[in-house]
């Protein structure tokens, strides 16, 4: 009994060091997950084809985090103080992420994130996902290819390409992007409905999109299409230095609720700090940090230069 034991632990062990190594297989057009991705803001752009058939790359992130702050309040003796939380020093509830990145067709991928623990929510939900279109050979073989070997189309609910930031941020329990663990106080990101063009060549990045500005489709009020654009440059221009310049605009006409540096939702990576003692646990997966609540008419430009020489960067 106990060799059939060992035998069964061991073939286990074998099946699942398989099924790991036969998850690592690239897809074309869609960046690594792990440290490859460093320094990779969109996906690659490329026209030479590794497609075979179907495929499905399971991947995920996990992220366990020590927090050790300290804050005050009340310096100001003409306000009065709040009583904030007592947070010591200690480890956060740890936050996971399931990814699926599906190789579809020739040219069209799939990409699908999970929540599948995080600080907004203990139960596991969708962050978002979206196709991604480099050919249309699934109308007609090469049809317009050559319009598409500098094109790529995609839709979806996801993360819009509003500025560059969101590439270097923390997206849950997703952190190896990010030099600081913790994102900015005032966070440039937001999840919506999109569609997104895309035209680059010899370093020239040029993107148009389209969104209803709503992370919340169920949301009340009235909402328009809101524009958004990126342009910019982006060039190893020897083995040691790589330049990247962007600006980005994002324009809403009219909404009663955009949800625009305010689209997280797996929560503040500061826990409870700054918040309010008497204030509900509910009202604090925000912690640290600044929304802005932008509504209606709202017009908003990001530029992002990003320089890199040898192991120095500035971004």
């Amino acid at each position: 009994m106990k060799t059939n034991y060992i035998k069964t632990a061991l073939l286990g062990t074998v099946l699942l060091t398989s099924a790991a190594q036969a998850q690592q297989f690239p897809l074309d057009n869609l960046k690594p997950r792990d440290q490859r991705g460093i320094n990779i803001f969109e996906n690659p752009k490329d026209s030479v084809t590794t497609f075979e058939k179907l495929k499905v790359r399971i991947g995920g992130a996990f992220a366990l985090q020590f927090q050790g702050l300290k804050h005050e309040s009340g310096a100001d003796q003409s306000v009065p103080a709040t009583q904030l939380y007592d947070i010591g020093n200690n480890f956060n509830l740890p936050t996971a992420n399931l990814d699926l990145d599906v190789a579809l067709y020739d040219g069209i991928n799939l990409h699908l994130r999970t929540f599948l623990s995080s600080r907004h929510h203990n139960e596991t939900y969708v962050k978002g996902g979206y196709i991604q279109i480099d050919k249309l050979d699934f109308i007609q073989k090469d049809f317009l290819s050559d319009f598409m070997k500098h094109s790529t189309i995609k839709f979806g609910h996801d993360e819009i390409n509003y500025g560059d930031v969101h590439f270097r941020r923390s997206d849950n329990a997703y952190t190896t992007q990010n030099p600081f663990v913790g994102n900015y106080l005032m966070d440039a990101y937001a999840t919506m409905i999109f569609a997104e063009y895309y035209y680059r060549r010899d370093g020239f990045i040029g993107m148009g999109g389209i969104t209803n500005g709503r992370l919340n489709q169920n949301a009340n009020g009235g909402t328009s299409p809101s524009l958004y654009g990126k342009i910019g440059y982006d060039k190893q221009l020897t083995s040691d230095l790589r330049i990247r310049l962007t600006g980005s605009v994002y324009n809403t006409a009219n909404t009663q609720r955009l949800d625009f540096y305010d689209g997280d939702r797996a929560g503040s990576r500061y826990y409870y700090v700054m918040e309010n003692a008497a204030a509900t646990s509910s009202a604090n997966f925000r912690s640290g940090q600044v929304v802005p609540d932008f509504k209606n008419k709202v017009t908003s430009f990001m530029i992002n230069p990003f320089v890199r020489y040898k192991g120095l960067e500035f971004f």
